[in-house]
């Protein structure tokens, strides 16, 4: 009977639910339409667990339910919040994609050939490049110091050039208490990568700790120099009570490992007493130490950017200077050229030849042609009055040019004829064609005019010897004396005076004597220069008696008293007729 009721219960119990399914879903699709936002939230309680008991049962079908709106939902919850997804799947994109590549290797490396080979590509055309630059570079002030430091570091030039072609980049540099980890000092050259300064030097102390009682002997001293992670280094050097770390990406050179133990070094022996007793307390430690680490986070190529290029403006002031003192000689040889070509063209006989005068390097030299070597001579003189601190180099070539007999014969004529034009010459010259002579006789007023002679035949073309005989004009002071008021004689020795005029006369031919007539001061002015003409003619019909030429000899008289008398002289000095020598000029001969 029992069982019948339990029976008819659950019967009734289906029909009812049979019933209120339709009323329910009926309700709540009004309810719905009514209240959209109610109805969410009476049924949120429940959905959790509704859609997690589903996904336990119905794994697949809620799957497929869902995976078409996966996509949109991804980009709704990147909208809503972009970095939940990065943080969601970042710990896991690791082991997918080392799950990927031993699952499918080729399809790895296919997908990531376009973009891993552009990043080698671009790279390896920069490496070329840079390569290119220091081999062409080669002979440059930059490539002899390449070579030299190659022979004194015993490698190849090659490995330098590599070196200097693959650069890196110092990230960071700390200064850390030995003892106990702390961090002394700290440089960044990039604002945007900051490492955690305490946590590296905990982690860098812990290691030199592990390794030097874990690793290094018992006994022995040893240090940690450095760590190596991926592409980065992290370079140590120890001294003292304190150590360097730089966290360099790429080699370092050995120039930055020197200069990182000679930075310490400086370090610990300035500051090596208050970094011992470091506490922790940055203010200990001076700031001066900052500009010494500052040092180690530039690397050479950044230094060498930095630094003006002393040696290219050394080379280039050198050449300016050069070029510069080049263009000042120049110009001061163009000046000094140009002053002799103006003195040589002044000279009348120089100026129908071409003389090149050429400076170079503090001489002088000369070329050309001239007819002869008087007239080399003489431009050599020239030359070296306008400079006389250069040193002349004459190399003019003398040109011995047969010279035409009657052009030479003319020639001598004419120059004859131009000194005997002036007051005081007389002379005469005799050409020998043979032996190319001139020979030169007669009298001249002075010896300057004797050698002027001379130098004027020698420059004749076809004239190579000058004889010059010339007589410098002779003097005579002989006087003869007369009584006073008369026209006689008062000396005694008169006709042996008369005999020696004769003498000289002969002696000279080409001369004229000037008798001149004196009388005393005393008397009537007008009687006494009749006298002195008087006294003068006498004199002269005596000298015509010795067989004197008469046309040689010339009368005139004087008021002045004789030469060498004064007024306080006996008169009898002044009763007298003296004698003048002259050379009559052509006109009057």
């Amino acid at each position: 009977m029992t069982e019948l009721l339990n029976l008819r219960s659950i019967e009734s119990q289906e029909s009812l639910l049979k019933a209120l399914i339709p009323i329910i879903d009926e309700a709540i699709k009004q309810r719905s339409g009514q209240d959209f936002q109610k109805m969410g939230e009476a049924i949120a309680p429940v959905l959790p667990t509704a859609i997690a008991h589903e996904i336990k049962n119905s794994p697949t079908e809620i799957a497929k339910a869902i995976a078409p709106e996966m996509a949109i939902a991804i980009q709704e919850q990147i909208r809503l919040d972009p970095d939940a997804i990065a943080t969601t799947l970042g710990p896991q994109m690791g082991e997918a994609i080392k799950n990927q590549i031993k699952v499918e290797q080729n399809a790895m490396v296919d997908a990531l050939y376009p973009v891993i080979g552009r990043t080698i590509s671009k790279y390896m055309v920069e490496l070329v490049k840079s390569i290119n630059e220091k081999v062409e570079s080669a002979f440059s002030f930059e490539g002899i110091k390449r070579k030299i430091r190659a022979q004194l570091q015993g490698v190849s030039e090659a490995e330098l050039i590599l070196q200097e072609a693959i650069n890196y980049e110092v990230q960071a540099v700390f200064l850390i208490h030995k003892a106990s980890g702390l961090v002394i000092r700290e440089l960044h050259p990039s604002l945007e990568l900051r490492l955690e300064a305490d946590m590296l030097a905990g982690l860098l102390t812990a290691i030199r700790s592990f390794v030097n009682e874990c690793i290094v002997q018992q006994g022995e001293v040893s240090e940690l120099n450095q760590i190596e992670y991926d592409a980065s280094t992290i370079v140590l050097e120890v001294a003292g009570y304190c150590y360097i770390a730089a966290v360099i990406r790429g080699s370092p050179s050995k120039r930055y490992m020197q200069k990182l133990r000679k930075t310490l070094g400086k370090i610990v022996l300035k500051y090596g007493k208050l970094i011992a007793a470091y506490n922790g307390d940055p203010a200990m430690i001076p700031n001066s130490i900052e500009p010494l680490l500052e040092k180690l986070t530039r690397t050479e190529a950044q230094e060498k950017a930095s630094k003006p290029p002393y040696a290219l403006l050394a080379i280039l002031g050198a050449i300016i200077f050069f070029w510069g003192f080049v263009l000042y000689r120049g110009s001061v040889a163009n000046r000094i050229e140009a002053k002799t070509s103006a003195a040589l063209d002044a000279a009348p006989e120089l100026s129908i030849y071409r003389i090149s005068p050429e400076m170079h390097w503090g001489k002088l030299t000369l070329a050309g042609r001239v007819p002869n070597q008087d007239l080399k001579d003489k431009a050599g003189k020239i030359a070296s009055q306008v400079a006389p601190n250069l040193k002349i180099d004459n190399q003019i070539i003398a040109v011995e040019v047969p010279a035409d007999p009657v052009l030479t014969a003319g020639e001598i004529e004419r120059v004859t004829w131009i000194f005997n034009q002036k007051e005081g010459v007389a002379i005469t010259a005799h050409h020998d064609y043979n032996t190319k002579t001139v020979a030169v006789e007669g009298l001249v007023p002075d010896r300057s005019a004797a050698e002027q002679i001379t130098q004027a035949f020698k420059k004749i073309p076809g004239v190579e010897t000058v004889t010059n005989t010339v007589q410098i004009r002779p003097i005579l002071e002989t006087r003869i004396y007369f009584e006073s008021g008369s026209t006689k004689y008062s000396s005694p020795d008169t006709a042996d005076r008369l005999r020696a005029i004769r003498l000289f006369l002969d002696r000279n031919p080409g001369v004229h004597l000037r008798i001149i007539g004196h009388t005393d001061y005393t008397g009537y002015q007008p009687k006494n220069q009749e006298l002195g003409i008087q006294r003068a003619r006498v004199v002269q019909q005596a000298l015509i008696a010795e067989q004197i030429e008469p046309s040689r000899l010339h009368v005139s008289d004087s008021a002045e008293l004789p030469p060498g008398v004064t007024p306080d002289r006996p008169l009898w000095l002044s009763r007298c007729v003296r004698f003048e020598v002259f050379i009559p000029s052509p006109g009057d001969r």
